[in-house]
């Protein structure tokens, strides 16, 4: 059987068996894959690394009836700061998530593995950076690349530009202005700070001041805009 090399994170991993786990690697090369660990379990495994979410690694895989057998990883990164705080730990494991729901069997997305790639390293290793706000704007970037890139220079209703009140759709994520129906008033501050991030490189997110309040409310309307638009509800983010 042929054996590949491929670039992954591991976006979760179970107990398989009796000193087995199973993986799942966000590849470059084959999208989502599931991955046995054998034997990584016992106290003296090498591998045991690799069963643990986050891990980003050049991955040995031979296909296999069911699953491809981890061989081999070339170890890139843990990620392991993310263990000393819950928060921060909870909202990244949400972005496995939604990586875990957006790639389904034979899809593949250099986009969207870079996006959460960029944005771990940017949690980690930006001084005092915000992690929400890092969330905030991987979200703006997969609602593009799963082709819902939200819009702030027109009404999604009449297509006219917007002046005075603006609403917001909570059902298709889309923003409307005061003269058409449907949807619920969003803060001009809620509004044009959600622009800003969304406009914003990932590596100048830094740069932008945002209230704790704000990001708050913007967080929970990406959030609530991403479950209806992948119709699903998110177990990472459950207190």
């Amino acid at each position: 059987m042929e054996e590949l090399t491929v670039t992954g994170i591991v976006l979760s991993s179970m107990p398989y068996k009796d000193k087995d786990k199973l993986i799942h690697i966000f590849t470059v090369e084959l999208g989502v894959v599931t991955g046995i660990l054998k034997g990584v379990a016992a106290a003296n495994s090498k591998l045991k690394f690799a069963g643990q979410p986050f891990c980003f690694g050049s991955f040995d895989i031979v296909k296999s009836s069911d699953f491809y057998v981890v061989k081999g990883v070339d170890l890139i990164d843990t990620f392991f700061d993310l263990t000393s705080d819950y928060e921060n730990f909870r909202l990244c494991n949400f972005m496995l998530e939604v990586c875990k729901i957006i790639m389904k069997p034979n899809i593949i997305s250099e986009s969207l593995f870079l996006t959460l790639l960029k944005t771990l390293q940017n949690v980690v290793y930006t001084e005092d950076i915000n992690t929400k706000l890092c969330v905030v704007k991987f979200m703006t970037t997969v609602l593009e690349i799963i082709g819902y890139k939200l819009n702030f220079d027109t009404c999604d209703n009449c297509g006219m530009k917007f002046v005075g009140d603006i609403k917001i759709d909570i059902y298709s994520g889309t923003f409307r202005c005061a003269n058409c129906s449907g949807g619920e008033l969003i803060s001009k501050q809620d509004f044009v700070t959600l622009k800003i991030i969304q406009n914003t490189p990932l590596d100048k997110l830094k740069t932008v001041k945002v209230s704790t309040d704000c990001l708050n409310r913007i967080f929970d309307l990406c959030v609530l805009d991403l479950s209806n638009r992948l119709n699903c509800k998110f177990k990472s983010l459950k207190e």
